[in-house]
């Protein structure tokens, strides 16, 4: 992989690794230079092109929100003690390449932060620091964003009751709603928060507040194949 003059690169580095199909998986951060890893046979890894105009992101977010499509968000310049960046790009492997695009910024600058794909194909941005610190609760970001694939923006969402930063979680549930838990892991200290939230996004109610019914699956097709279309399309009510 690349070199970097960072001390902690590669000692506890955290890359965002995401795989694309047919053996490939791209070394998406937290080097700006980006890398494919070719898994087949011996394997190799080649270069995939720049991230666009940004920088070194160590604990950054990289997630796959659609089908070759990648959300970056954040990130610092170092693992611990620098300010965090709310840069955003896109990174495109639908045609086999990795096309970089920047976006608008998050609203906060965010490092330790976590993002979850919901549902309905936004993402939510949850916590984070805008100066990285790990074991620390300073500068944590409470509320939380929602990035629109439509928009290409951000929004702000409710926030988190409590600061969510280095080992810190959110995780998307089977009901629709998202947990978001934990941070800190540094012993006996003050910053351990061994607690979650539950964040119930605006799907799950309608439009006077009121909870939806959940819809269920009532058939699906036995099997998928991979790079084939199903042979039934499921249906739900």
């Amino acid at each position: 992989m690349q070199s970097t003059t960072l001390t902690d690169f590669g000692k506890d580095s955290h890359f965002a690794l995401i795989p694309t199909g047919n053996g490939r998986v791209l070394y998406a951060a937290p080097g700006p230079m980006m890398q494919w890893i070719d898994t087949t046979g011996t394997g190799r890894v080649t270069e995939a092109g720049r991230r666009g105009d940004d920088v070194f992101a160590s604990s950054g977010n990289a997630l796959m929100y659609d089908a070759g499509k990648i959300l970056k968000t954040g990130g610092s310049t170092q693992y611990t003690g620098a300010a965090a960046s709310a840069a955003s790009y896109e990174i495109d492997v639908s045609r086999g390449g990795a096309v970089t695009t920047k976006l608008t910024s998050m609203i906060y600058p965010r490092v330790y932060h976590n993002s979850v794909v919901l549902p309905d194909g936004r993402v939510l941005i949850v916590g984070g620091q805008t100066f990285g610190a790990n074991f620390q609760d300073s500068d944590s970001v409470l509320a939380t964003e929602i990035w629109d694939p439509r928009t290409k923006r951000f929004t702000l969402a409710p926030a988190v009751a409590a600061p969510r930063n280095y080992h810190s979680i959110a995780l998307l549930l089977p009901d629709g709603r998202v947990l978001a838990g934990g941070g800190g892991l540094c012993g006996n200290c003050s910053t351990n928060h061994p607690d979650f939230q539950l964040y119930e996004p605006s799907y799950l109610f309608d439009a006077s507040g009121n909870r939806l019914a959940r819809p269920v699956i009532s058939s699906a097709p036995s099997e998928l194949a991979l790079g084939a279309p199903p042979t039934s399309s499921p249906t739900a009510r």
